[in-house]
């Protein structure tokens, strides 16, 4: 049921012509929490496939089970 969610939403955030992902995946032990990255944060250069855009990533930790989210902007 949550695949389906998802997937939905991937089709939807295509339409709108957003580069868009999502990842669900297990935790081995338990965490609960929030967790934000985007490219700019890094002191490094990092070589990005997509060097023309920010990339972003919000994950949400529940227990045992991780989901992922990651876009891209302009910069």
């Amino acid at each position: 049921m949550l695949g389906i969610i998802f997937v939905s939403l991937q089709k939807i955030l295509l339409v709108m012509r957003l580069n868009f992902n999502t990842i669900i995946y297990p935790i081995y032990g338990c965490l609960i929490g929030v967790n934000y990255w985007n490219s700019t944060m890094d002191h490094v250069v990092v070589e990005s496939a997509a060097e023309d855009a920010d990339e972003h990533c919000l994950e949400f930790h529940l227990f045992v089970i991780g989901i992922s989210f990651v876009w891209y902007t302009d910069k």
